[in-house]
């Protein structure tokens, strides 16, 4: 027989007549002589490396130490068998044994690209081959790193929109690809859609930071495919095109043209699909995720996409400052909360479940509508949710690099049912793969574009795909202890029990107790059911809210609690939610006022101060205590409250009082000097004048009690 050959980038493999080599899926029969050069190089070299699929090298010519040839052992007597078992692996052995190993992903693309040459050019019958190409910068961004990667293009794209909402319009492009050494645009051309907002004067800033905010969510997307859910998500690459050659440069977003069953499964303002009676439970898991795993810092909204491939997301962030007009803060957090439910994959993830009220966990499990949702992303404008807008601002690019997506959609077919789709024109390539050992089924974009515009004729490995981010492993590593770290459970009970436990700083702002707080107004307002207050639902908020330590809700409960009007819910008294409170009323309300004193509400401090002097107010568990009073009206002091000589005088009196417990004449004439110097800076002199006579009073009485010490 003849042995394995290799020369000339060929490799050549003939066997003897009588002989046959069988393999696992692989029968090399009697004469059979197979090359690499069989193949245009050209065609099937970059369609294999865009698929993750590489060819065979010398690196594939394996040798087994147990097959080593014996060193007495002559050319002329060695011998291959290939019914036994051989001297060493021949190259179709080692092809054998490599695709064994190949992983369910790159199963998954190969079965991808035969899906793609098999459907053809959904946009052949547009002829987009026949309009004159141009040239173009394409910017893209990296959130990790932080920084812009621009390369050249060519690409060819329609005069005409196919189709506008109410921002962009939408135009068909095609980019030829980087890795083409030719201009054979059937073959070697990527399907775009290109936007452009309608409004000339918005300004290119605009564009730029539309890309950095989808960027920052596949961040994200990525963190969540790392806890290992049972479907991986991923967020589509997005990228701004500058077409140099055109008057002025126009810029455009520029996606992946997307094929599939188009839905989006929640908005940014509480909209959640299940329009079908059951609700997508990866979307909105996703976004529970990222509410606690960013430390409540922001929560990934507005999914949409086809099967598990997203687009066009929008972030609400607790400042509500970054990434525009979408980003409706710690409003747009408490509308997701409302509607959502938290699903298997939710505690699969060990996502803690939001606290709602009884009545709203009964109307999200009988799935019943409870105020009129929009599927339309909102937009804030004087903290109004009117009409909508996509331009974004992004801060937290950050965090670890994204991960192949893998999708469940089912259809193969265009759809535009989304609303949000008619208007924002989101449409890029999307396949579906049967894969007969996973569950689920994934794609992508029609072909893999890196854009390195290197030397065609050089070796490029290339094993990412294009909904990647490059990112270095140990910035990743860092990341990932500080989200370890920054990570807050989306329970009250639970992160109360962490800063218990001092693993949370005691004084760290409450951004859950803020979403409890604009829930609790929500549903004082009527907001999610305009025929019915939900009375019991916004005083289950507000207890939330305070329990988290939110001063605002603090204050407001007490004095709800207490009878005293308050400005969160005013149109609540405490015989509203009387039957809603175990035991006193007015004690929880004290113990609420408390904590509102200890974090520094004035009006706290000197409510508190004057029922320990008066005695009133105290509910069962208190009583009056002239030194609990002089306390919180020295603490009312030193937080500078206004007209701060009347408090003097007044403990002043106490501690001239024989019964208060307190009694220090000389302490008294020092406040009621302070008291007069106070007063006089106010300009009432006539207050000033009796305070600095009742000092000297005050004082007159310590020179008699040393007399009187004295003659005893």
């Amino acid at each position: 027989m003849e042995d394995a050959e290799i020369s000339g980038g060929e490799v050549n493999l003939s066997f003897p007549p009588s002989e046959a080599v069988f393999g696992s899926e692989i029968l090399v029969s009697r004469n059979a002589e197979r090359t690499l050069s069989d193949y245009d190089w050209c065609e099937e070299f970059f369609e294999l490396e865009e698929a993750g699929v590489e060819p065979l090298t010398l690196d594939d010519i394996t040798f087994n130490k147990s097959y080593a040839v014996q060193k007495n052992c002559s050319a002329e007597k060695f011998s291959f068998d290939p019914t036994k078992g051989g001297k060493f692996f021949s190259v179709a052995m080692a092809a054998m044994s490599k695709k064994k190993m190949i992983s369910p992903a790159k199963r998954k693309w190969s079965k991808a690209l035969n899906l793609i040459k098999d459907r053809g050019d959904p946009w052949e019958k547009f002829h987009l081959d026949q309009i004159k190409s141009e040239k173009g910068k394409r910017h893209r961004y990296n959130p990790l790193t932080q920084a812009w990667v621009v390369d050249e293009c060519v690409l060819k794209m329609d005069n005409e929109p196919f189709a506008n909402g109410a921002m962009r319009e939408c135009f068909r492009m095609k980019k030829l690809s980087n890795f083409s050494m030719n201009d054979d645009w059937s073959r070697d051309s990527n399907n775009f859609v290109a936007k452009s907002y309608m409004d000339e004067a918005m300004p290119r800033e605009t564009y730029f930071e539309d890309v950095m905010l989808q960027m920052d969510a596949k961040l994200w997307a990525g963190e969540y495919n790392r806890h290992n859910p049972p479907k991986k998500i991923d967020i589509f690459m997005m990228g701004v095109v500058e077409l140099v050659e055109r008057p002025g440069s126009p810029l455009y977003h520029i996606e992946h043209y997307i094929e599939g069953d188009y839905v989006k499964y929640n908005s940014n303002s509480g909209f959640v699909e299940d329009t079908s009676g059951k609700c997508r439970q990866t979307p909105q898991a996703l976004s529970h995720f990222t509410f606690e795993r960013s430390g409540h810092e922001l929560v990934v909204v507005d999914i949409q996409g086809v099967g598990d491939l997203y687009t066009d997301p929008q972030i609400h962030t607790a400042s509500g400052l970054e990434y525009g007009d979408g980003n409706l803060g710690i409003q747009g957090m408490a509308l997701f909360f409302q509607s959502h439910h938290c699903n298997k994959i939710c505690h699969r993830l060990g996502l803690t479940p939001f606290d709602l009220s009884p009545n709203e966990v009964k109307q999200l499990e009988s799935t019943i509508q409870r105020f009129n949702n929009t599927s339309e992303t909102k937009v804030k404008i004087d903290d109004s949710i009117v009409s909508e807008s996509p331009s974004e601002k992004p801060d937290f690019g950050r965090l670890c690099k994204g991960i192949s997506a893998s999708l469940e959609s089912t259809s193969d077919y265009f759809s535009q049912a989304s609303s949000r789709q008619i208007s924002e024109c989101d449409e890029a390539v999307m396949f579906n793969i049967d894969d007969g050992q996973s569950n689920s089924r994934g794609g992508t974009a029609t072909s893999i574009d890196s854009g390195l515009g290197k030397d065609m004729h050089e070796r490029k490995p290339r094993t990412r795909g294009i909904t990647e981010c490059e990112g270095d492993p140990e910035h990743q590593a860092k990341m990932k202890q500080k989200l370890d770290r920054v990570a807050r459970p989306s329970s009250v009970s639970a992160l109360n029990a962490l800063k218990l436990s001092g693993l949370i700083p005691e004084s760290e702002e409450s951004v859950l107790g803020s979403i409890h707080l604009d829930l609790a107004v929500y549903h004082e307002t009527c907001r999610f059911n305009a025929n019915m207050q939900d009375t019991n639902s916004a005083h289950f908020h507000l207890k939330a809210a305070a329990d988290c330590g939110n001063q605002l809700a603090l204050v407001a409960i007490s004095s709800l609690y207490l009878g005293l009007p308050n400005d969160i819910l005013p149109c609540l008294d405490n015989l509203d939610v009387s039957e809603l409170v175990p035991d006193n009323i007015e004690d929880h309300g004290l113990d609420y006022m408390v904590s509102a004193a200890h974090n520094g509400d004035v009006n706290s401090i000197l409510f508190l101060a004057r029922a320990f002097d008066c005695g009133q107010n105290l509910g069962n568990d208190r009583s009056q205590s002239y030194g609990q009073a002089l306390d919180w009206y020295q603490m009312a002091i030193e937080m500078g409250v206004d007209k701060r000589y009347l408090i003097l005088a007044r403990m002043a009196e106490i501690m001239l009082m024989e019964d208060s417990g307190c009694k220090d004449p000389n302490r008294a004439g020092e406040l009621y000097s302070e008291a007069a110097k106070a007063a006089t800076e106010q300009m009432c002199g006539k207050l000033a004048n009796k305070y600095y006579m009742l000092s000297e009073e005050a004082w007159a009485l310590v020179e008699e009690e040393a007399w009187a010490s004295v003659e005893e």
